[in-house]
């Protein structure tokens, strides 16, 4: 009896104790749900409008993006709490504040207008966001960009344009980057997204991943039926778009299914080995001069992957 009703409350306990949790959990997730809703209240579309006209000599008059935008531009990029943020034409501050903030992330904003950087400073102390965050009154394109992981940006076109060749020079491959409403010209971006509403009209945000730079000649020996081929490759790029022709004693053979994402890059061919076509599928990780990876064998001869590594040839060396 006495074990009996000691493990009857035993239960009884747990169920009491399961129910607190529920609520607790509850709670928690309610007042996530408010400091959630509470956040970025200062953000409205006229935050630092009063600052607007000081903007008006710059690259970019000073105009708030909506956070709507904000937060699809920042997810867009995949922001995460291992990335850093570099925001050009930081206005308000509100795009490295809501990735800091709402993402996890750190970075920083330059802004030609001081006074919006004092009032960037501010919202980043109301928000406790002070440590991951910082604001510059810089020129951005004396910004050095080369520690980002994601840039932002809200510039018009033509600013785009001329930042267009500084971000192919500073940005290391895999590094993301999100333009509101204004594109870079015949540099096809990734990902495209239309977001609005009838109270703010229709926004489009543009993502790019910067491309590593393949274009050139390369190299590599490679194990086939009936012996080893020398490939030479002459890789043709136009930003993430890239093609070319492989050459070997065999012949000339035309690649196809080429991609390139940030340092990843993958590719097809299709030669001739023992008097057989065998088709070559190569995945590889672009390192500087160096492009290593992996080329699966396939078609007329058993399935088979190798290990596969390609060097840049006829480099241009100082001195």
């Amino acid at each position: 009896m006495d074990h009996k009703f000691s493990r009857n409350r035993s239960a009884s306990q747990w169920l009491s104790l399961g129910v607190l949790v529920a609520i607790a959990t509850a709670v928690v997730g309610l007042l996530c749900s408010v400091n959630a809703q509470d956040f970025g209240r200062q953000f409205t579309p006229y935050s630092g409008a009063e600052f607007a006209e000081d903007s008006e000599d710059f690259s970019a008059p000073y105009e708030a993006t909506p956070m709507p935008v904000v937060n699809a531009m920042l997810k867009l990029a995949s922001v995460g709490p291992d990335d850093f943020l570099i925001d050009l034409g930081s206005g308000d501050g509100r795009i490295v504040i809501t990735a800091a903030k709402m993402f996890g992330g750190r970075g920083f904003g330059v802004e030609l207008n001081e006074k919006l950087v004092d009032l960037s400073k501010k919202y980043a102390k109301q928000e406790k966001v002070s440590d991951r965050t910082a604001f510059y009154v810089q020129d951005l394109f004396k910004t050095d960009l080369s520690k980002a992981d994601v840039v932002t940006m809200y510039l018009l076109q033509e600013a785009n344009l001329e930042l267009r060749p500084k971000l192919l020079n500073e940005l290391r491959p895999g590094t993301r980057l999100v333009s509101h409403a204004f594109h870079l010209g015949d540099w096809r971006p990734d990902d495209t997204v239309l977001i609005g509403n009838v109270h703010w009209g229709e926004h489009a945000v543009y993502l790019w991943i910067m491309p590593a730079k393949v274009g050139g000649r390369w190299r590599w020996s490679l194990s086939m039926p009936g012996g080893k081929q020398t490939f030479d490759v002459e890789l043709n790029q136009h930003f993430q778009d890239i093609g070319g022709v492989a050459r070997n004693e065999k012949g000339k053979w035309r690649l196809f299914d080429a991609t390139l994402k940030g340092d990843r890059i993958s590719f097809s061919l299709v030669s001739e080995a023992d008097d057989r076509m065998i088709r070559q599928d190569y995945e590889g990780r672009v390192k500087s001069n160096v492009i290593e990876g992996t080329v699966t064998l396939s078609g007329t001869t058993k399935e088979t992957q190798l290990r596969w590594r390609a060097s840049k040839v006829n480099i241009r060396r100082k001195g």
